[in-house]
């Protein structure tokens, strides 16, 4: 069987993966993290902060 066969029956998501309470969860989690840990440095902090501010974006107010 090739691969094509295979995925013939399974879906495919669209749009986004995640409920919107995910997303609440998510940006207090990344905020504490981000606000707290000595571990990041400063790439992994500026990353840390964009992710935090596209999940804004995806809240519904």
């Amino acid at each position: 069987m090739t691969e094509e066969t295979n995925n013939k029956g399974m879906q495919q998501a669209k749009g986004g993966v995640f409920a919107q309470s995910d997303i609440e969860l998510l940006r207090k989690s990344l905020e504490f993290y981000i606000k707290n840990s000595d571990l990041l440095d400063a790439n992994q902090e500026a990353k840390a902060s964009l992710l935090f501010h596209r999940l804004g974006r995806m809240e519904v107010k």
